[in-house]
């Protein structure tokens, strides 16, 4: 493990679900293995802590942190409530990918580290140039900076934040790395490329 690139990152797991038929998608399984612990299992090879955006733990026995009442609706609350919550620890910096991302890469981190100090993936094979802003590196302070109470009750959305930051694109173009699964359908296509049990992803071992 890299000490020198950012050692905490933070799976945001607070969505509800919606197109899911009432399943959380937390709770999936692929290949075998719950969807949260998949994604927890990935990044906790690039960093020293894995903290959840979530209103509980999943029974993974990590740290929880919930959104705040005052906070913005959304993802971006979440990130805002990770600011806050790693500042009193005097974290600078930390790295986010989303609970439905099956085949978070294994080199997220260090490929977002050289744009900082704010970067959003983008990409994903078929889409390039398509931002996907919740596979982002956040500085700490530039986000509770961007973020006072006064306008969080303004609609907010990832990308959104993320040029007010001036967020740097950084492309992910390996088919499948990016995949978000948001519905059944997507579902039972993340559990067929999961059948792959030798690279465990699309792309094979060390892109997924």
């Amino acid at each position: 493990m890299d000490m020198s690139l950012p050692q905490v990152a933070v799976v945001l797991a607070g969505g509800q679900s919606r197109r899911m038929q009432g399943e959380d998608k937390a709770l999936a399984l692929i290949g075998g293995e719950r969807m949260i612990d998949r994604v927890v299992r990935r990044l906790s090879r690039q960093v020293g802590q894995v903290l959840l955006s979530a209103p509980h733990d999943y029974g993974t026995g990590l740290e929880a942190i919930a959104d705040l009442p005052d906070g913005p609706a959304g993802p971006v609350g979440a990130i805002r409530a990770a600011a806050l919550h790693l500042a009193a620890r005097d974290v600078h910096a930390f790295v986010t990918a989303p609970v439905d991302a099956p085949f978070v890469p294994y080199d997220l981190v260090a490929r977002l580290a050289p744009s900082a100090p704010v970067a959003m993936a983008t990409g994903d094979g078929g889409t390039p140039g398509a931002w996907q802003p919740a596979f982002a590196l956040w500085d700490t302070r530039a986000v509770i900076a961007a973020l006072p109470a006064e306008v969080c009750a303004e609609k907010w959305s990832l990308r959104r934040l993320g040029e007010a930051l001036g967020a740097r694109a950084v492309e992910f173009p390996e088919p499948g790395a990016l995949m978000n699964v948001n519905t059944p359908h997507e579902l039972a296509m993340a559990q067929a490329l999961a059948g792959d049990v030798a690279g465990d992803a699309p792309g094979g071992p060390g892109t997924a």
